[in-house]
């Protein structure tokens, strides 16, 4: 995926989904208060955005814009400030 501007990232809510190994993050632009959503895989170290006019997953491959996605998920991680929940693979048998 690649964008030609970049935006700061307020990241509002994380949920980590043990069973994909993965933290899916819900995140809103600064300047213009669009939501974006995010896939952040740890130990992959990959990056993915969610396209909701194509209805899919992107990999976030602009290094620049990787690289701010990240900077700022493991800040969140690291201030605490965000709301965030860990989904258990018992609450995703009851869906």
């Amino acid at each position: 995926m690649d964008t030609t501007t970049h935006q700061k990232l307020i990241f509002r809510h994380m949920i980590e989904l043990p069973h994909c190994e993965c933290v899916f993050c819900s995140t809103q632009e600064e300047q213009t208060g669009r939501t974006r959503l995010f896939l952040v895989f740890k130990e992959r170290q990959k990056v993915y955005m969610r396209n909701g006019i194509k209805g899919n997953w992107e990999e976030v491959s602009n290094p620049e814009e990787h690289n701010a996605v990240w900077d700022g998920f493991e800040q969140a991680v690291m201030e605490r400030k965000v709301p965030s929940f860990v989904a258990s693979s018992n609450d995703l048998a009851q869906l």
